[in-house]
């Protein structure tokens, strides 16, 4: 018995490692815009808070969504604002700030929560996956992709956990890279 749990112990902590990831492409080969920010450096920048949030679907997305009815993006939204709130880069009122944040949800993937529980990572992983757009009025001051997978099961592969888990990643991304930006002083 202790030897069947040594062999199949590290396959268990390889699969939670791989499980869930979250990511920042700034490759903007596929971007009209370039990016102020490059990885590993930090652009300083007087701190504003953004005066704004919109979070939007390309037709890729919309077309995604009827498959995927677990994804909502007003709780996107909701906690992407809650985090950009909580860290002081959004300020919708009493701000004269031409700052405003544009998400642009490219792909979303979430499997019915009998799947999840039942297959696991062998049904796949949830996956969200946006453009983020900083923008001062018009003009573009940044923009980086954030990639969200989730795939583990069983008792996590409940709809909700999963969803949370995801918007929670999403929102945090986006602030991580904000901090490169504009750092606050």
């Amino acid at each position: 018995m202790k030897r069947i749990f040594f062999s199949i112990f590290p396959v268990l902590i390889a699969l939670a490692i791989a499980g869930c990831a979250s990511t920042v492409n700034r490759n903007t080969s596929n971007i009209k815009e370039t990016s102020n920010v490059k990885e590993e450096t930090v652009q300083i920048t007087k701190f504003l808070p953004l005066k704004s949030l919109t979070v939007t679907l390309d037709a890729n997305a919309q077309d995604k969504l009827k498959d995927n009815e677990n994804f909502s993006k007003d709780r996107l939204y909701n906690k992407i604002n809650s985090t950009l709130l909580e860290n002081q880069y959004l300020q919708t009122q009493n701000n004269n700030s031409n700052s405003k944040i544009d998400v642009v949800i490219t792909n979303i993937r979430v499997r019915s929560g009998v799947s999840a529980i039942l297959l696991g990572f062998l049904a796949g992983a949830d996956s969200i996956t946006g453009q983020i757009y900083v923008k001062n009025g018009d003009k573009v001051i940044d923009s980086f992709e954030v990639d969200i997978t989730y795939a583990f099961g069983g008792a996590m592969g409940d709809t909700d956990t999963r969803m949370n888990w995801m918007y929670e990643s999403f929102a945090t991304k986006i602030v991580e890279e904000l901090k490169k930006l504009v750092p606050k002083t």
